[in-house]
């Protein structure tokens, strides 16, 4: 519970606190006009002064941080179990705490001086207050704990973004976060939302491999495992095969020179074939003329005369013997020559016939020699040829033990995950006499405020904790406001009787922004009624524009719980009673 709140400058307005419902209000002075503001009174600034006090970091130029205030120093008292202790911090030196009236029960703090002051570090002193007021256990050595920062701003909420949703203080507060503090609050076991999220940070992890695979971490490798093992046997074939082949192949050093001569031998041979075809045709036809070549018949050639009835006389018949005569001669040069002709050609052809069986013999060599041997640039080109399907393979091999892990480990997140729901439905079943408590006082909390009791949904799911709230007309901005204030109630209640020590729940105005008015005077009147029933305590910043004095029930005394009146007009009515 928090008693006083205090500064080293006189200006500062203190604030003493009781247990029940306390108000600060901020109200307009008489000598104020319609310029002035009740914001900036200094409502806000308390709670970053009790933010402050408990451990919330500082940043340069924002909240008290800022140059106006170097020289101040803020001084809470409040109960920390048995000890009502005095904790002072200094906005000049924020990273030490300096308390008083700590008692030595306490474990792992600072030893006192003589006038017994501790002087803690900013984190030494949140995890005493993380021990003291919430029974938080020390920092275990895993990725997500509870935080006392975080649970601390349930119940001191700051900030506009803090009153948007029941289960958060901040808008980019992540699901495990929520699920965790939350499940802490209402009594579930916190340490289920944790495995929730190391589960689903192997599933991110999983997504994100699988991602790599899909955009190319191994590029050229894609289809299913069967697709990708049918094409590791074709590569180990290949690789089988072109190791054999390194192993036999034999480099000739001259293999170039003796490749180009086959190439030459090869030419020449097409050279003399051709001659020889064409040697062979013309042979053919000489040989055909020859035995065409004949010499004419003088009788012959008269008979045919005689037929027609033509008689030749003597000189004609000695012109006709000449004429047989100097046409045998022609025939006879004829078939000498082309005698001459074909002993030429069937003795050219078989000089090319030989020259043909010696280049078949000279090529038939070189081309064993070829058959036998290669060249280094092949050889290289095999053995390059042999790396890229070793590299490939290897590839193809990562890629399908990649893919069975990932396979594998899918199957065993499904699996935890399975177990977990199932651990988590048992768990939570077993521990219906914690949650049931603040569902039951969400419900009576949110009846007083409306005709029809509104409700707290605690449900599990295969992600993990599920919370819902639903009040009817639940549409507006007030009613939205309200379930907050109901669920902070509840909670606050129920941490009255737990191990939990903390005993105080602190709202801004911003709460009561847009409310209803008749819902405004049934929360400040279930405030007093809860907290003075369980020991605890509330206190709320309010303007004086919003105190709805017509609406409180007969009985209700409104003015007997304000504890500090802020006034605008001047600096002195401010809470820290300057102008900056």
């Amino acid at each position: 519970m928090i008693h006083q709140i205090t500064a080293n400058q006189e200006s500062f307005r203190p604030i003493q606190l009781n247990p029940g419902l306390n108000v600060i209000l901020a109200d307009r002075s008489e000598a104020s006009s319609r310029k002035d503001t009740r914001n900036g009174l200094g409502k806000s600034t308390l709670i970053e002064i009790i933010h402050f006090c408990l451990g919330a970091r500082v940043q340069s130029g924002r909240g008290l941080a800022i140059p106006a205030l170097e020289q101040w120093a803020f001084t809470m008292e409040l109960s920390l179990g048995a000890d009502r202790v005095a904790v002072t911090r200094e906005v000049a030196r924020p990273n030490t705490i300096t308390v008083t009236g700590m008692s030595n029960r306490w474990p792992h703090i600072p030893p006192a001086n003589l006038l017994g002051i501790r002087s803690f570090k900013l984190e030494q002193w949140r995890a005493l207050l993380g021990a003291a007021l919430f029974s938080l256990p020390s920092r275990e050595k895993q990725k997500y704990n509870p935080s006392f920062r975080s649970v601390l701003s349930y119940f001191v909420r700051r900030g506009h973004d803090a009153y948007g949703d029941p289960f958060s203080h901040f808008s980019r507060q992540s699901t495990w976060d929520r699920q965790l503090h939350v499940a802490l609050l209402l009594g579930l076991e916190w340490r289920h939302a944790v495995r929730w999220q190391l589960i689903k940070d192997r599933d991110k992890k999983l997504r994100d491999l699988n991602k790599l695979l899909s955009d190319g971490a191994f590029p050229g490798l894609g289809g299913s495992i069967g697709e990708l093992e049918a094409e590791r046997v074709a590569l180990t074939q290949d690789i089988e095969d072109s190791s054999i082949a390194l192993e036999t192949f034999r480099v000739h050093p001259q293999y170039e020179s003796i490749e180009r001569e086959a190439n030459e031998l090869t030419e020449a041979l097409r050279r003399k074939r051709n001659a020889s075809v064409l040697a062979a045709r013309r042979l053919k036809i000489y040989n055909q003329a020859v035995k065409s070549e004949e010499s004419p018949s003088g009788t012959a050639v008269e008979a045919v005369y005689e037929e027609m009835g033509v008689v030749f006389s003597e000189a004609v018949r000695r012109s006709l013997d000449e004429a047989r005569r100097f046409y045998g001669l022609v025939v006879r040069d004829r078939r000498r020559f082309l005698e001459d002709e074909i002993g030429r050609l069937e003795r050219r052809m078989a000089v090319t016939k030989a020259q043909i069986a010696e280049l078949t013999e000279r090529r038939a060599k070189i081309l064993r020699i070829l058959e036998e041997h290669g060249a280094l640039d092949e050889f290289v080109r095999l053995r390059e040829r042999h790396a890229e399907h070793c590299q490939r393979l290897q590839g193809i091999v990562d890629q399908i033990e990649n893919r069975r892990e990932v396979e594998a480990k899918e199957r065993r997140i499904a699996r935890d995950r399975a177990a977990l729901a199932d651990l988590t439905a048992r768990d939570y079943e077993e521990r219906r006499a914690n949650w049931d408590f603040p569902v039951r006082q969400f419900n009576r909390n949110s009846q007083a405020l409306y005709s029809a009791p509104g409700h707290l949904v605690i449900d599990t799911t295969d992600s993990g904790f599920k919370f819902d709230i639903d009040i009817r007309k639940s549409g507006s901005d007030g009613i939205g406001k309200m379930k907050i204030f109901c669920f902070d109630l509840a909670v606050l209640e129920f941490s009255a009787g737990r191990e939990m020590a903390i005993d105080f729940l602190i709202h801004d105005s911003e709460m009561y922004d847009g409310v209803d008015s008749r819902q405004r005077a049934a929360a400040l009147e279930r405030a007093r009624k809860v907290t003075e029933r369980t020991g605890t305590q509330y206190v709320c910043a309010l303007n004086s524009d919003m105190v709805p004095y017509s609406d409180f029930r007969e009985g209700f005394v409104f003015d007997d719980y304000v504890r500090c009146r802020l006034q605008d007009g001047a600096a002195s009515g401010t809470l820290l009673g300057i102008a900056f």
